[in-house]
């Protein structure tokens, strides 16, 4: 089905298959706010499984309207492709961050039921966003999952958390204003907010200085859900301070929302020289500072957290290519970077479990090869599939997004990005060797849930698999780029 009104013979049927995932999350939004309000305390295995068969549903909803494409609300939501593409991959980190939420010390038991709200209600956020078709919805999307993100943030009882999560608000904010400055410049020069009009006019526009800046405000909006420099700041100390689920969260799926709206907009915009040497500009330092400053890190989170600062300069190698082959790169990349760096959160919610403290150093993974082999190797695949070693997705992924680069002639930053994944491998091999190498400071066998070895079986046949075989997954990618052209 076309794009537009949804034709009358399905029109019931099609606009609620077209709207399912959202109506699933707002189901569970409802459900867990009845939960919050029962006088009588709800155990916490319980919210869990219910958290577990929301996420589950929501991602199936997904999944089940998959293939389906239409307009609603007046042409403000389009649901194509490459939004379901998102949506599925929002809901996939939603319900691996659910996963981890199961024990999880950090997170009071009296407060899981407003956590699950909070993280339900940021998914929707992040399932809006692709679909969004013009800038007001877009922004209003875009709030939907921040502020539920900063209160997730600020949910553990120590003073410490709560500077995190002011931290992660002002920079927001600042975000928040920035984009709403540039939807200002935007709406002026072309007289509209909708994506289908920008794009009928991009092409005149693009030489035009107050419409480059319009732009460019915009995107600095998405670099801070990127954490790509300069709007990284705040991403060290929540990753450090936030509960393991939470980070996983926000470095997963709110990541794969970034992507969305880069990719949305670039399309939407096109990249000009200009707005391609700024990109490549925000690029070559996030990769720097990411991989330097990771270097001297103690915390595993914290280490994490400049990692994905590296993360996002490597993401933004396939954006500024501005062709479908560095669309397809970066889509590709954010999958691969959801489940490898899931893998990563998951050994650390295990160890963190294990040692009493949701911020494990690196001297917490001493001997894990011996007490879990199949958590060590996990965390193996893992690191070195974000350092991009073959055969793993990371590598893949590194691999088409250096070459999309490589095709628009931005070689230099290509052999940057090589020498900083080189860097990278320093300090993720130096936690593999406390793993490996070291031995443990207690005895005996780490113990896992049935839900938490399942996972671990899926992403370590999905971070091999996915690089072995890439080809379904961009081929999935180039259809949906060829199917959100306005």
């Amino acid at each position: 089905m076309g794009f537009g009104v949804c034709q009358k013979s399905f029109g019931g049927w099609v606009n609620l298959r077209l709207f399912l995932p959202e109506l699933v999350l707002c189901g569970a939004i409802v459900l867990h706010l009845c939960l919050a309000l029962t006088k009588n305390a709800v155990p916490v295995r319980t919210l869990t499984r219910i958290a577990a068969l929301g996420a589950a549903a929501a991602l199936g909803a997904a999944l089940f309207s998959f293939e389906t494409s239409g307009s609603l609300f007046n042409g403000t939501y389009r649901v194509d492709l490459l939004a379901q593409c998102f949506k599925a991959l929002a809901l996939l980190g939603l319900l691996f961050s659910v996963f981890l939420t199961g024990g999880a010390a950090a997170i009071p038991s009296q407060r899981l039921p407003e956590y699950f709200i909070f993280l339900f209600t940021a998914a929707l956020g992040m399932v809006l966003i692709p679909s969004s078709s013009d800038l007001l919805t877009l922004y209003v999307s875009m709030e939907l999952s921040s502020y539920s993100l900063y209160l997730l943030t600020a949910m553990r009882p120590d003073r410490r958390n709560a500077e995190a999560g002011v931290k992660y608000l002002l920079f927001g904010a600042a975000a928040s204003g920035v984009f709403l400055w540039g939807v200002s410049l935007v709406l002026g020069i072309t007289g509209s907010v909708s994506l289908a009009v920008i794009a009928e006019k991009a092409g005149t526009l693009s030489t035009e200085p107050v419409f480059f800046v319009g732009v460019v405000f915009i995107l600095f909006a998405f670099l801070f859900k990127l954490s790509a420099f300069p709007m990284h700041f705040w991403a060290p100390d929540v990753y450090e301070s936030a509960a393991t689920p939470v980070t996983n969260f926000i470095a997963t799926a709110s990541k794969a929302a970034a992507v969305a709206l880069l990719v949305r907009v670039l399309l939407v915009t096109g990249v000009s020289q200009g707005l391609a040497v700024l990109l490549g500009l925000f690029a070559f330092l996030s990769m720097t500072l990411g991989n330097t400053v990771a270097l001297v890190q103690k915390d595993v989170k914290r280490l994490l957290a400049y990692s994905s600062v590296a993360q996002a300069g490597y993401l933004l190698l396939g954006l500024l290519a501005g062709s479908p082959e560095g669309y397809a790169s970066s889509l590709y990349y954010a999958v691969a970077y959801l489940l490898m760096n899931t893998g990563v959160f998951l050994v650390i919610h295990v160890v963190g479990k294990e040692t009493g403290r949701d911020n494990p150093q690196f001297s917490d993974f001493n001997g894990l090869a011996e007490r879990a082999p199949k958590l060590a190797l996990l965390l193996l695949l893992s690191l070195l599939s974000l350092a991009g070693i073959p055969p793993l997705a990371g590598f893949t992924g590194k691999w088409i997004l250096f070459s999309a680069s490589m095709e628009k002639g931005h070689w230099f930053l290509v052999l940057w990005a090589v020498l900083n994944s080189v860097v990278s491998l320093f300090y993720y091999l130096s936690l593999v060797k406390h793993a490996y190498l070291e031995k443990p400071a207690v005895g005996g066998t780490i113990r896992m849930t049935a839900g938490l070895k399942t996972l671990l079986f899926v992403l370590l046949i999905a971070v091999v698999g996915l690089g072995l075989f890439p080809n379904p997954a961009i081929s999935l990618a180039q259809r949906a780029l060829a199917a959100a052209a306005f």
